[in-house]
């Protein structure tokens, strides 16, 4: 898990606490471009096999695992009941100001397709992390993630992205809608998923450059998203069901967008 306090102040920093058996070895797992891994604080009273595992993935990155009484971890955690003994604070290695990474993609790298998303009042953190999934998974690049509108990289969004997310660059902004102008005036195209839409999500042939948008499931995207928008799709549905929950919606915009099942 992640340690929640203080969220809020939080929003948009790279350095996260994690903390829980499964958690802390899955953060050590992660290549050192991905996650930086500062510190890690084991209780002394946790069982010498998994000590012993955390010895070795720890001197695996150059840390060496401090044990401690079992306060200090849970002081790290904010989290005693649920920290099984060990915390780690972490940093995410893949946060770009949404300028420096115009900046980054200027030359040789304007070349290359550029395929971003992004979710408009979508608050639900397990929907934000299947999302990432999906992003990281079909190899977009990106997510284009605002301080404001949407929750910061937690718990519940690691989890639901089975980690991914410390894999996922994330294009930080201060609102959607300044990252969206910025993108727009870097010569991004604007798609957004909406029902009813223009056309077919699968009639679609995206941009060179091109930023698809989710919105939440009970409001669908906001009229100062909407407007902004230089395409609207949706995914047509022959059932009596008229929409899909946000995270399926966003994965097939994600095959799509990567090409992964275009017609050969």
């Amino acid at each position: 898990m992640v340690s929640q306090e203080s969220r809020m102040n939080r929003r948009g920093h790279r350095e996260l606490v994690v903390f829980g058996r499964r958690a802390v070895r899955e953060a050590l797992a992660q290549a050192p471009d991905d996650l930086e891994v500062l510190e890690v604080k084991v209780a002394k009273s946790t069982p010498g096999a998994f000590r012993s595992e955390l010895e070795a993935a720890c001197r695996g990155r150059g840390l060496m695992l401090r044990s401690v009484p079992a306060g200090e971890v849970h002081a790290l955690s904010e989290s005693p009941r649920h920290d099984q003994g060990v915390a780690a604070r972490v940093a995410l290695a893949r946060v770009i100001d949404v300028e420096a990474y115009l900046e980054r993609r200027k030359g040789s790298a304007a070349r290359d397709p550029i395929r971003l998303f992004a979710l408009d009042g979508v608050t639900n953190a397990q929907n934000v992390g299947m999302v990432v999934r999906s992003v990281v998974a079909c190899g977009l690049d990106g997510v284009l993630w605002p301080r404001a509108g949407m929750p910061w990289v937690q718990g519940l969004i690691v989890k639901a992205s089975a980690s991914a997310v410390y894999r996922c660059n994330i294009v930080r902004c201060e609102t959607l809608i300044e990252g969206l102008d910025a993108l727009r005036g870097a010569g991004f195209e604007l798609v957004g998923l909406a029902h009813p839409a223009e056309r077919s999500l699968f009639d679609y042939d995206p941009a060179h450059r091109s930023i698809f948008i989710a919105g939440s499931e009970t409001k669908g995207l906001s009229q100062e998203v909407r407007s902004r928008c230089d395409a609207t799709l949706e995914i047509p549905l022959p059932g009596p069901v008229e929409s899909l929950n946000v995270a399926v919606a966003a994965s097939l915009a994600c095959v799509h967008a990567a090409g992964l099942f275009a017609a050969k």
